[in-house]
This record gives structure tokens, C-alpha cells and sequence, in this order.
């Protein structure tokens, strides 16, 4: 796999009950990560204690999930992960259409990894929107927009985007892992820092958080 025209080794496919119980969403991050990079078509069952099973059907991008996102579990105890052939003649894992899958990587790419790089990001690296996100499907905040603001006119890294954004540099990593997740974002060692001043990047971000928020309606803080 390449990245910005930089080789990617894929991540190994999790195999059922290689996860133990865990608590938290890094191993579901590392798990959907490893899935979604394979040729050959394959879901995920996580069964969550006290939340009934989660399950994903990649090719549809979409999940099922008895737990509302706006009640989602930051510190969920998970006690399995199966993957699940999919693909053509392959019995639906749920009754479609579902819901989006992009709502439920945003929380768990923010919830995973403790603001901690992502594993499958790599040093030097910067980053820049390939799509705005539908923040109208999942929960956000004005901070939050602001620094996708950011992602949505240069190429930075996370130092610089918590730098442009006046947040620390944990939260920053946050976004870029969920963001990474959803697979929206252009990854590239090889591109130069903004070539702005920090007051242009600032005027240019209020510009673009604007147009934003006018787009998405209003985002609480």
C-alpha cells in the first residue's frame, strides 16, 4: 500500500480470539485498522460487556449496535473480536442499511490509543483532509472544528495543528487518529511546513471554521 507515493506495509489481519478482554478502543482501532487494508472481505463482531454485541460490515460502511453513539462507552471492556468472512454470497451480518460507520470510527479513533499516535501513523509524517467529515452524523466540538479547519487548507503535522489550533498537542493526536481512522486524511513524510505566517494561517482557519459551522449549523463548544 502507498501513501503519497510512500510504501505502507499493511497491518496483519487480527484472527478470532487472537484479543483477549480488553478495556478501551485501542485493540478495536488496531483490529478495524488491519481489516480495512485487506483484500479479502471481512467483518467484525466485538462483543462489549453490557453493551450487547458491536458489528461491522465494511463493504456496506455501515454497523449495528444496540448502544446509541451519543451513550458511547469511552471505557468499554471488550470480551472478543471475531472476524467474519464477507463479501459476495456472504449472509448479512445485520438487517441493512444500518448506520454510517464514518460516526462510529470518529469515537472510537478519539477514545483509542490515549493521545498517542495511532500505530499505524509514522514519525514526520503530515496530514491534510482528502473529504470534509459529516459532522452532522456524529458529535463534535468548536475545537475540533477549527483544527479540521486546519487540515482542510495545508498539509501539518500534529505538533503544528495543535500550534495553529491553541489545543495540546494529546488533543490534536485525537483527531488525527480518528480522522486517520475514517481513512479521510492524506498522509505524506515528504510535505514542507505551511508556507504562512501563523497570523495568515490563523485568518484563513477563522475563514474556513465559518464557512464550516454555516455548513454544519451550530457546533457546541
Amino acid at each position: 500500500m502507498t501513501i503519497d507515493g510512500n510504501y505502507v506495509a499493511p497491518e496483519p489481519a487480527p484472527q478470532p480470539g487472537s484479543y483477549p478482554v480488553s478495556i478501551g478502543w485501542t485493540q478495536a482501532a488496531i483490529a478495524i485498522s488491519s481489516v480495512m487494508v485487506l483484500k479479502t472481505p471481512m467483518n467484525l463482531k466485538m462483543n462489549i460487556e453490557m453493551h450487547g454485541p458491536l458489528l461491522i460490515d465494511f463493504e456496506r460502511h455501515a454497523f449495528s449496535w444496540s448502544t446509541p453513539l451519543e451513550h458511547f462507552p469511552v471505557d468499554a471492556v471488550h470480551t472478543g473480536l471475531e472476524t467474519i468472512p464477507g463479501g459476495a454470497g456472504a449472509p448479512p451480518l445485520f438487517e441493512p442499511p444500518g448506520h454510517d460507520l464514518d460516526g462510529l470510527l470518529w469515537q472510537i479513533g478519539l477514545n483509542a490509543f490515549d493521545g498517542a499516535p495511532a500505530f499505524w501513523l509514522s514519525s514526520g509524517e503530515r496530514y491534510r483532509l482528502t473529504r470534509w467529515p459529516n459532522l452532522t452524523q456524529h458529535s463534535h466540538n468548536l475545537r475540533q472544528v477549527r483544527m479540521i479547519a486546519v487540515l482542510g487548507n495545508a498539509y501539518v503535522s500534529t505538533q503544528e495543528l495543535a500550534g495553529y489550533s491553541g489545543v495540546e498537542v494529546a488533543e490534536a493526536q485525537r483527531l488525527i487518529n480518528a480522522l486517520s481512522l475514517m481513512r479521510i486524511l492524506s498522509r505524506s513524510v515528504e510535505a514542507p511546513a505551511a508556507a504562512v505566517a501563523p497570523e495568515t494561517a490563523t485568518a484563513t482557519r477563522q475563514s474556513l471554521f465559518g464557512r464550516l459551522r454555516k455548513r454544519l449549523g451550530r457546533a457546541d463548544g
